[in-house]
């Protein structure tokens, strides 16, 4: 379940740390410095089996004869410790095999980099719907990413086990899994009816859930599931320190005036002047950028929570229409910034911009966003398609036969989605249609 690219990496164990046994734990001290690191057992096991020599498959081999438990849980147990060891400095990877022929994936990881890292992240419940999309996102990454960038996927599901479908996918494109609370399940946010389960909180769980393990100069990248990056990816276009997207529902005058036919909304401005903030806000939302620093402040992430609950409950009392409602969450990323002083760029960039309905070609590195569908009052996404993602709110897409969508794809997008579809599935499951 590993990538071959995966297979050939070799981490290696910093030699220059001092490590004391202490309790149950292993400490360890870099040397001329102030941190020290503590590893409870698995870990301190993980971080001795990194001795260079070892495979990724070896080290999960001699935790599986090592520990109990399912090996799909031992698997997503070492991605999560490999990538905290690698941020923090405690593991270097050993440079691997020349890659074969055509392989794109084999990066060296701790590479120097001019630029800090981008860790994209994703905060879902384990279900089917976000299964598909996530598979085709990554398999649009797939060996685009630069030495350093990582894609995470935090599991909203209260910690419960994560399904095999899903572990499954994340050990195919080397994604880690981290898991956290459902918040939609956790809060009644609807205190007025009750019975209400709001998930894009989902997405502020995932920050506050990443930024436990984020170093402060690296970028965490937020972004819906339901977008494929079309084309190459372009590095230099990513911002370097705290950045949303221009979009143009917060940029209303009023928040939710785009799905009343009264214009009823919230002037954003006017409740921040409420609150006594003076500072200037700043549109943007759905790609958000936040750093390591950033998301290390735990008010930051408590006033995204706090924000999406007013804005909803503020929809509430305006008798605002369901699909209006459900984008309460977009704009409390940037409404949170403001109170904690924390200055934020807002980028007019069209690669990162949700796009107009119905757009046919788009710049090259877009994440193109195909939410245009029937559940947002609109078509499908691509101009002229019978496809749209509701028909597969309970199906795998990549279970089906795709030979008569591939083969009807009109627009550029349109048959970049179903290639990548196409080899997600080949890649999951073995499977390829005959187009």
């Amino acid at each position: 379940m590993l990538s071959d690219a995966s297979k050939r990496i070799r981490p290696r164990r910093r030699t220059d740390l001092e490590a004391f046994p202490v309790a149950d734990e292993l400490v360890l001290v870099p040397p001329a410095t102030d941190q020290v690191f503590a590893l409870n057992a698995s870990g301190a096991a993980i971080w001795q089996l990194c001795d260079g020599r070892r495979s990724l498959l070896d080290i999960l081999a001699a935790l599986v004869s090592r520990f109990d438990g399912d090996d799909l849980d031992i698997l997503a147990d070492l991605s999560a410790a490999l990538f905290e060891l690698q941020t923090f400095g405690l593991i270097e990877t050993a440079a691997p095999a020349l890659p074969a022929q055509g392989d794109p994936t084999a990066v060296v990881l701790g590479a120097p980099r001019a630029r800090p890292a981008v860790h994209f992240v994703f905060g879902v419940e384990d279900r089917t719907y976000f299964h598909w999309q996530l598979a085709i996102l990554f398999e649009s990454l797939r060996g685009q990413l630069p030495p350093g960038w990582s894609v995470a996927v935090v599991v909203c599901n209260g910690h419960a086990p994560v399904s095999p479908e899903l572990t499954a996918i994340a050990a195919a494109y080397d994604v880690l899994l981290l898991s956290g609370e459902s918040l939609g399940d956790l809060h009644d946010i609807d205190f007025a009816d009750g019975g209400e389960r709001y998930v894009p909180l989902n997405r502020i769980e995932a920050l506050a859930v990443i930024g436990e393990h984020i170093p402060p100069n690296d970028v965490v990248c937020l972004m819906d599931t339901d977008t494929f990056l079309f084309g190459d990816l372009q590095e230099d276009l990513f911002p370097t320190d705290n950045a949303m997207a221009k979009n143009w529902i917060i940029s209303e005058e009023r928040f939710f005036q785009f799905a009343t036919e009264n214009q009823h909304g919230v002037s954003l401005p006017k409740l921040l002047e409420a609150l006594g903030c003076a500072q200037e806000f700043k549109p943007g939302g759905v790609s958000v950028f936040l750093t390591g620093e950033t998301l290390h402040n735990r008010k930051v992430i408590k006033d995204c929570f706090r924000f999406a609950q007013v804005l909803y409950l503020l929809a509430k009392i305006s008798d605002v229409p369901p699909k209006g409602v459900w984008v309460s969450e977009m704009a409390c990323f940037a409404l949170a910034l403001v109170p904690n002083d924390v200055p934020m760029e807002l980028l007019d960039v069209q690669q990162f911009a949700v796009q107009e309905p119905g757009v046919a070609t788009v710049p090259e590195g877009t994440f193109f966003h195909y939410y245009n569908d029937f559940n947002d009052g609109g078509g499908g996404p691509f101009p002229g398609s019978s496809w749209h993602k509701q028909l597969f709110h309970h199906r795998d897409l990549l279970r089906e036969d795709l030979s008569g969508y591939r083969a009807a794809a009109q627009s550029p997008l349109e048959q970049r989605f179903f290639e990548l579809a196409h080899d997600a599935q080949r890649r999951l499951h073995g499977t390829h249609d005959p187009a």
